[in-house]
């Protein structure tokens, strides 16, 4: 297993494109509305803390966007790397049962031998045609790591 394509890191497309505008936008937004909110010598009542704060509010979601960004899945000869939203997990192949899609789920499971399952948040189905392509290609990878084998409903969970 040692073709460079088929190990290369699985990155979602569109959800990260998103994201990535959407943080951008929440700074700009935020501090824009901070700077313009009328100050009580204006005869509002946005004093610096509340500008601060307003700040601070476009930060944090701009720093949980950002998050998203970082999902990534990054396959090697031994296993995967999986970077999702809140938990990182390095998954053996030999621990994997089986790759699964249900049904409308939004990016395929790894079913490992003990029961447990893990998310695999950087196949995403938004990437529409991507997202078959790159299904196909961690099944593939499951199959070849010895650790189990392809769910039969695989073959195109995204059509």
């Amino acid at each position: 297993m040692t073709d460079p394509d088929l190990l290369a890191p699985f990155v979602p497309r569109r959800g990260r494109a998103v994201a990535m505008t959407m943080a951008v936008l929440a700074v700009l937004l935020f501090t824009a509305f901070a700077f313009l909110a009328p100050h009580p010598s204006r005869g509002g009542s946005y004093g610096i803390g509340d500008r601060i704060a307003i700040i601070g509010i476009g930060a944090v979601i701009a720093g949980f966007l950002w998050r998203y960004v970082g999902i990534k899945a990054v396959p090697d000869e031994d296993g995967i790397l999986v970077r999702n939203l809140i938990q990182s997990r390095r998954v053996p192949w030999r621990e994997v049962e089986a790759v699964r899609f249900h049904g409308g789920a939004a990016w395929p499971v790894l079913a490992l031998h003990d029961g447990d399952e893990v998310a695999v948040m950087a196949v995403q189905k938004a990437d529409g045609g991507l997202a078959g392509t790159e299904s196909t290609r961690l099944a593939t990878l499951v199959a070849r790591g010895g650790g189990g084998t392809p769910d039969p409903d695989a073959a195109d969970p995204y059509l």
